[in-house]
Protein backbone atom coordinates (compact mmCIF):
# COMPACT_ATOMS: atom_id res chain seq x y z
CA UNK A 1 0.00 0.00 0.00
CA UNK A 2 2.95 2.39 0.41
CA UNK A 3 4.23 1.92 -2.53
CA UNK A 4 0.92 2.83 -4.48
CA UNK A 5 0.46 6.01 -2.62
CA UNK A 6 4.16 6.74 -3.25
CA UNK A 7 2.93 5.90 -6.99
CA UNK A 8 -0.46 8.34 -6.88
CA UNK A 9 2.00 11.52 -4.89
CA UNK A 10 4.75 10.88 -7.95
CA UNK A 11 1.56 10.71 -10.17
CA UNK A 12 0.24 14.02 -8.92
CA UNK A 13 3.63 15.60 -9.17
CA UNK A 14 3.62 15.20 -13.00
CA UNK A 15 0.15 16.10 -13.30
CA UNK A 16 0.98 19.33 -12.09
CA UNK A 17 3.88 19.89 -13.92
CA UNK A 18 2.09 18.94 -17.02
CA UNK A 19 -0.90 20.96 -16.54
CA UNK A 20 1.22 23.94 -15.49
CA UNK A 21 3.60 23.77 -18.48
CA UNK A 22 0.32 23.50 -20.61
CA UNK A 23 -0.75 26.61 -19.17
CA UNK A 24 2.35 28.40 -19.19
CA UNK A 25 4.30 27.19 -22.70
CA UNK A 26 2.08 28.14 -25.95
CA UNK A 27 2.09 27.15 -29.38
CA UNK A 28 4.38 29.08 -32.22
CA UNK A 29 0.90 30.68 -33.72
CA UNK A 30 0.56 31.91 -29.93
CA UNK A 31 -2.43 29.19 -28.45
CA UNK A 32 -2.01 27.34 -25.12
CA UNK A 33 0.11 23.77 -25.33
CA UNK A 34 -2.46 22.31 -24.17
CA UNK A 35 -6.44 22.60 -24.43
CA UNK A 36 -9.30 21.49 -22.72
CA UNK A 37 -9.68 18.04 -24.60
CA UNK A 38 -6.32 16.93 -23.22
CA UNK A 39 -6.94 18.48 -19.74
CA UNK A 40 -9.67 16.28 -18.91
CA UNK A 41 -8.58 13.24 -18.67
CA UNK A 42 -5.58 14.42 -17.09
CA UNK A 43 -7.79 16.01 -14.28
CA UNK A 44 -9.68 12.57 -14.03
CA UNK A 45 -6.40 10.60 -13.35
CA UNK A 46 -5.39 13.06 -10.82
CA UNK A 47 -9.00 12.94 -8.66
CA UNK A 48 -7.91 9.12 -9.06
CA UNK A 49 -4.43 9.51 -7.45
CA UNK A 50 -5.74 12.47 -5.14
CA UNK A 51 -8.20 9.17 -3.35
CA UNK A 52 -5.09 7.03 -3.46
CA UNK A 53 -2.64 9.24 -2.07
CA UNK A 54 -4.43 10.44 0.80
CA UNK A 55 -6.61 7.44 1.56
CA UNK A 56 -10.38 7.12 1.65
CA UNK A 57 -10.89 5.62 5.06
CA UNK A 58 -14.37 5.24 5.36
CA UNK A 59 -14.83 3.24 2.08
CA UNK A 60 -12.29 1.22 2.75
CA UNK A 61 -13.44 0.23 6.36
CA UNK A 62 -16.93 -0.56 5.27
CA UNK A 63 -15.80 -2.18 2.10
CA UNK A 64 -12.79 -4.24 4.20
CA UNK A 65 -14.75 -6.19 6.47
CA UNK A 66 -17.61 -7.06 3.93
CA UNK A 67 -14.85 -9.50 2.33
CA UNK A 68 -14.76 -13.37 4.09
CA UNK A 69 -10.90 -11.92 4.99
CA UNK A 70 -12.55 -9.37 7.28
CA UNK A 71 -15.08 -12.27 8.69
CA UNK A 72 -12.26 -13.56 10.97
CA UNK A 73 -13.12 -14.40 14.36
CA UNK A 74 -11.37 -11.57 16.46
CA UNK A 75 -10.97 -10.87 19.95
CA UNK A 76 -11.92 -7.36 21.20
CA UNK A 77 -10.95 -5.55 24.58
CA UNK A 78 -12.15 -1.99 25.35
CA UNK A 79 -11.12 -0.74 28.70
CA UNK A 80 -9.94 2.56 30.39
CA UNK A 81 -6.38 2.41 28.50
CA UNK A 82 -7.84 1.99 24.75
CA UNK A 83 -9.19 -0.62 22.45
CA UNK A 84 -6.78 -3.87 21.67
CA UNK A 85 -8.02 -6.64 19.00
CA UNK A 86 -6.45 -9.91 18.57
CA UNK A 87 -7.28 -11.89 15.20
CA UNK A 88 -6.07 -14.36 12.82
CA UNK A 89 -4.39 -11.87 11.09
CA UNK A 90 -2.33 -9.85 14.24
CA UNK A 91 -3.36 -7.80 16.80
CA UNK A 92 -3.42 -3.79 16.83
CA UNK A 93 -3.26 -1.20 20.14
CA UNK A 94 -4.27 2.26 20.54
CA UNK A 95 -5.23 4.47 23.46
CA UNK A 96 -8.00 6.39 23.41
CA UNK A 97 -6.19 9.78 22.99
CA UNK A 98 -5.20 9.18 19.46
CA UNK A 99 -9.03 8.81 18.85
CA UNK A 100 -10.46 11.52 16.80
CA UNK A 101 -14.28 10.11 16.00
CA UNK A 102 -16.36 7.20 16.36
CA UNK A 103 -19.39 6.35 14.16
CA UNK A 104 -22.24 3.68 15.03
CA UNK A 105 -24.02 2.23 12.10
CA UNK A 106 -26.35 -1.02 11.88
CA UNK A 107 -23.37 -3.45 10.70
CA UNK A 108 -20.71 -2.07 13.23
CA UNK A 109 -18.97 0.56 15.50
CA UNK A 110 -15.92 2.47 13.36
CA UNK A 111 -12.78 4.46 15.41
CA UNK A 112 -10.80 6.71 13.66
CA UNK A 113 -7.78 7.54 14.29
CA UNK A 114 -5.83 10.39 12.78
CA UNK A 115 -2.94 9.64 11.05
CA UNK A 116 -1.60 13.22 9.33
CA UNK A 117 -3.20 13.65 6.34
CA UNK A 118 -5.42 10.43 6.12
CA UNK A 119 -7.05 8.35 8.92
CA UNK A 120 -6.95 4.62 9.84
CA UNK A 121 -9.79 2.91 11.13
CA UNK A 122 -10.65 0.40 13.47
CA UNK A 123 -14.46 -1.21 13.34
CA UNK A 124 -15.85 -3.94 15.44
CA UNK A 125 -18.87 -5.89 13.98
CA UNK A 126 -21.77 -5.64 15.59
CA UNK A 127 -22.17 -9.41 15.15
CA UNK A 128 -18.86 -10.04 17.03
CA UNK A 129 -20.86 -8.08 19.91
CA UNK A 130 -23.69 -10.11 22.21
CA UNK A 131 -27.17 -8.19 21.74
CA UNK A 132 -26.76 -7.52 25.62
CA UNK A 133 -23.36 -6.01 25.93
CA UNK A 134 -24.11 -3.48 22.57
CA UNK A 135 -25.40 -0.75 25.12
CA UNK A 136 -22.06 -1.04 27.55
CA UNK A 137 -19.64 -0.55 24.00
CA UNK A 138 -21.65 2.17 23.09
CA UNK A 139 -21.75 3.66 26.36
CA UNK A 140 -17.75 3.18 26.91
CA UNK A 141 -16.63 4.55 23.07
CA UNK A 142 -19.09 8.19 24.12
CA UNK A 143 -16.98 8.24 27.18
CA UNK A 144 -13.88 7.93 25.53
CA UNK A 145 -14.09 9.89 21.90
CA UNK A 146 -15.62 12.88 22.13
CA UNK A 147 -17.30 12.82 18.47
CA UNK A 148 -19.53 10.18 18.50
CA UNK A 149 -22.51 9.45 16.08
CA UNK A 150 -25.01 7.00 15.33
CA UNK A 151 -25.91 6.98 11.64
Amino acid sequence: MRMLKTLAWVMLALLAVDVLMGFFLVTDDGQPAIDAPTLLPLIMVAALATLVAFGYAPFGARAAWRKPAGREPVHAVLDGEGFRHEGLSGSQSFTWSVATRALETNEAYYVYISNGLASLVYWLPKRAVPLGDQAAVRAHLQAHIPRYQIR
